[in-house]
């Protein structure tokens, strides 16, 4: 038995692929973040019988007993892993899961599919040969500040995500310490209110952007 992890659409629901329709179906279990954005990709993709999915949650919330009961699953059973949306094992609790099936040499593979991280780089119009992935910003403000301190030291063009609800407070934090430099901020990729900015901080900062999932490109110094 086997654990896949499934990407999913980040906006545009086409952006399924008809393998990761195929494994949805047909997975034994679907482990997700939460359970009604996946109930909601569920019906998306036409299957019928919801209420008798096997359906797991692994999120910010699990303990390592989740992790260690949901792989116990994927010894025994066809589980699927997906996130809210996008591609999970980085940035969520799935690289937990991921890693635990590894030791214990359970098989992993991939329903490879749409990236927030992919798209934005696509879209920067940079040619990056490097660049450091920071993800998400401690959510302490000690901490905050003591990660923006210490990225800002470095030379290579640097990429954030944060949670939509931060946006803005991001920008501003991000403003004081980088000022004018260059950056690429995507909003809802290949969603109905999708927004590419290609400007500064400094004038990212001074707009009030919506509550909405984002990925910031900062260029290099």
């Amino acid at each position: 038995m086997s654990l896949t992890v499934v990407a999913t659409p980040i906006g545009d629901f086409g952006d399924i692929t008809l393998r990761a329709i195929e494994t949805l179906k047909s997975c034994d279990v679907l482990i997700c973040e939460e359970l009604k954005p996946a109930r909601v990709l569920l019906k998306r993709i036409g299957f019928e019988n919801i209420s008798s999915k096997d359906m797991r949650q692994l999120n910010e919330h699990s303990k390592s007993e989740d992790v260690k009961e949901l792989l116990e699953l994927c010894r025994n059973k066809n589980v699927a892993l997906i996130s809210d949306c996008g591609t999970p094992g980085f940035c969520d609790p799935g690289a937990d899961l991921v890693a635990a099936c590894l030791k214990e040499k359970t098989a992993v593979n991939a329903n490879p599919g749409t990236s927030s991280l992919m798209t934005l780089i696509s879209l920067s119009g940079i040619k990056l040969k490097e660049f450091y992935f920071v993800g998400f910003l401690p959510a302490e403000n000690t901490e905050r500040e003591k990660k923006i301190l210490e990225i800002s030291k470095l030379k290579m063009p640097l990429v954030i995500m944060d949670t939509p609800y931060r946006l803005n407070k991001t920008l501003q934090e991000l403003k004081e310490v980088f000022g004018n430099r260059q950056g690429i901020l995507g909003m809802d990729l290949t969603g109905e209110e999708h927004r590419i900015e290609y400007s500064s901080l400094s004038q990212m900062a001074a707009s009030q952007w919506p509550k909405t999932p984002f990925v910031l490109i900062i260029r290099a110094a």
